[in-house]
């Protein structure tokens, strides 16, 4: 099979399988939140903990990666990793009493899980495809991030009807590992820059830690615009389901509305990439992030109407849920293949999923003062904050124009 088609298949279902899980434990708080003891703002803390690891491990774990070019191993690791925090995640349906412990250590696996599938499967792509083309490509892999995203919450809510919730939850946990040893075989061969003797990587390296330098201005800005819109968009996503539950009193019809918009970035993702492909990041980063906060306010405002709010729900999520091949496509385009997972790393952990994190503490705080629905109008804020510092990220001619030296293999 052709690499690149092989990757693309593999990684799709690497991408299915972690986006889908991520939704997992917004899910799983409508659950939660009926067991006695159990308060909305302490879900909310534990709801920061794996956003927070997630982000913070993303750059280590995609510096490793450019190392060692262990990438197949690594992306499956980070998927069984997030079955095991499933497992974990089900002993509270056993257990009352382990609750606290049981969904902290699921939320701490969850962390480590997430942190591995975006930088790493982004550079499986960016290695296998042209740049042209790997923008595009990885619009067509986050496709399949979506459709996990929308299909996940009505699989979760259907397995723990028809098996019960515990033993809902352990199929989903064996599904991700099964799914984790077939992505290790499919991309078991993968390695990237084969034509490369080894003696060179130490050179590579230490060439590496300066065009980083070069390319710092860059990454720093993207990555704060990033993490301010994440803590607008990762904040309020999380207590959406709950958000939902709580207008129309049925948890079915919130996860058909969550279900329904998320199918939406099933097409908005290789739609995107194809336009981030044509005019440039920079240019789609500006307008999926000013249209996602116009579309979120307007699902806030007419809550109460099922089909305006739920429209508007559908837009926020085809523009939002693009961010895999704009933000990753961007960075593609910008920075030489040799630091791809680093910089990947930077704005997807610390921008999109720390960022997301510090939304969701903030969010929490807010529900101490105000009710849900107005901590989630209040999320707006950040939303303005990152609109406004759009202008900031430099223009592709104020970028540096720089690539490392090539080697020839029998230099």
């Amino acid at each position: 099979m052709n690499r690149g088609i092989r990757s693309l298949i593999f990684t799709s279902m690497g991408h299915f399988s972690n986006d889908g899980n991520f939704l997992l434990f917004p899910v799983l708080i409508t659950y939660y939140s009926l067991i006695p003891g159990i308060s909305l703002i302490l879900l909310g803390a534990v709801a920061i903990i794996y956003n927070a690891l997630s982000g913070l491990l993303s750059t280590p774990i995609g510096r490793f990666a450019d190392r060692t070019d262990r990438d197949a191993l690594l992306l499956a690791m980070g998927i069984g990793i997030n079955g095991a925090s499933v497992g974990a995640f089900s002993i509270p349906f056993l257990y009352h009493n382990l609750t606290v412990p049981a969904i902290v250590t699921g939320s701490v696996l969850l962390g480590l899980g997430q942190a591995f599938y975006h930088p790493i499967g982004a550079t499986i792509i960016t290695e296998s495809f042209e740049k042209k083309t790997a923008t595009r490509m990885l619009g067509i892999n986050g496709s399949f991030g979506s459709l996990g995203r929308a299909v996940f919450p009505t699989i979760i809510v259907a397995v723990m009807l028809f098996f019960g919730d515990a033993n809902g939850l352990f199929l989903i946990m064996l599904y991700l590992l099964i799914f984790a040893l077939i992505i290790y075989a499919g991309l078991r061969n993968f390695r990237r820059n084969k034509e490369k003797p080894k003696k060179e990587k130490s050179v590579s390296n230490s060439e590496t830690s300066s065009v980083v330098k070069k390319y710092s201005k860059f990454l720093y800005i993207l990555t704060m615009v990033i993490f301010i819109r994440a803590m607008f968009l990762t904040g309020t996503i999380t207590f959406v389901p709950t958000f939902l539950t709580n207008v129309y009193h049925s948890r079915t019809i919130a996860v058909a509305i969550v279900t329904i918009s998320f199918i939406t970035a099933v097409f908005g993702q290789p739609y995107f990439g194809s336009l981030t492909a044509k005019y440039g990041g920079r240019k789609i980063i500006s307008f999926t992030t000013i249209i996602s906060g116009i579309a979120f306010a307007s699902f806030i405002y007419f809550a109460s109407n099922i089909i305006i709010s739920g429209f508007s729900f559908a837009v926020f999520a085809f523009v939002t849920y693009s961010g895999f091949p704009v933000l990753l496509g961007y960075v593609n385009q910008v920075v030489p293949r040799e630091i791809s997972t680093t910089s990947n790393a930077l704005v997807w952990g610390i921008g999109q999923t720390f960022g997301g994190a510090v939304g969701i503490a903030v969010i929490d705080g807010f529900k101490v003062f105000v009710t849900l629905g107005d901590s989630l109008t209040l999320m707006l804020i950040f939303a303005l904050a990152a609109i406004v510092l759009l202008p900031l990220i430099p223009r592709n001619d104020r970028l540096p124009k720089i690539e490392l030296p090539e080697k020839s293999p029998d230099s």
